[in-house]
């Protein structure tokens, strides 16, 4: 009965945090929103610390099973648009945690679960995009996509038509960065001396 009161408490407050950020999660409106006491949340959690720590571990754990799903995947439209909307909630919590409702002394769970789902996506924007082989440079690229992708994402614009058109702008607005990018390491790049400047330098 606890593991089910707990995960009860677990998942209204994932809701919460998907639609409104960490500051949506307050002890009453989770025990309103399940009808139950609110002492009964301090005796499963002691404080709102080790409840959102809890809440952090249920998100990497979910990016887990996310992250085999998004390796079944083909393509990124639709597969992993479909996917995103099959798991609304928990793009939301990614969308703010990487954005709106970082808490700091969370750093860890935060940044394991990016990259675990991260891992997965990387291959399926190369297909898409002209990201650098360098995994290094390509993951930048793809958490830039992520920032401008999440930024434009809520609870009420998540669905196929809206993704679709916004991830032909983000890969549109990636290939014109990489584009750029590339054209400025040319132009930066020194050119060779030419033959007949060596052989002057040699007179």
């Amino acid at each position: 009965m606890s593991k089910v009161k707990i995960d009860a408490w677990i998942k209204a407050g994932y809701k919460l945090f998907g639609r409104e950020g960490i500051e949506g999660v307050k002890v009453e409106r989770l025990a309103r929103i399940l009808q139950l006491n609110k002492s009964g949340f301090y005796h499963y959690f002691g404080s709102m610390k080790i409840y959102l720590k809890n809440l952090l571990q249920y998100h990497v754990e979910s990016s887990k099973l996310i992250a085999e799903e998004i390796a079944g995947c083909e393509n990124l439209d639709p597969d992993v648009l479909h996917l995103m909307i099959k798991h609304k909630g928990f793009f939301l919590v990614e969308s703010q945690l990487l954005l709106k409702s970082k808490p700091a002394y969370f750093s860890s769970e935060v940044d394991e679960a990016s990259k675990i789902i991260n891992k997965e996506l990387l291959p399926l924007w190369r297909k898409e995009t002209r990201l650098p082989e360098d995994s290094a440079v390509a993951l930048s690229y793809l958490n830039m996509i992520l920032h401008f992708f999440y930024a434009r994402v809520n609870s009420d614009n998540l669905t196929y038509q809206f993704l679709h058109s916004l991830t032909l702008e983000t890969e549109d607005v990636l290939n014109k960065v990489v584009e750029e990018k590339h054209m400025s390491r040319r132009i930066e790049k020194p050119s060779p001396p030419s033959n007949s400047s060596a052989l002057n330098g040699n007179v």
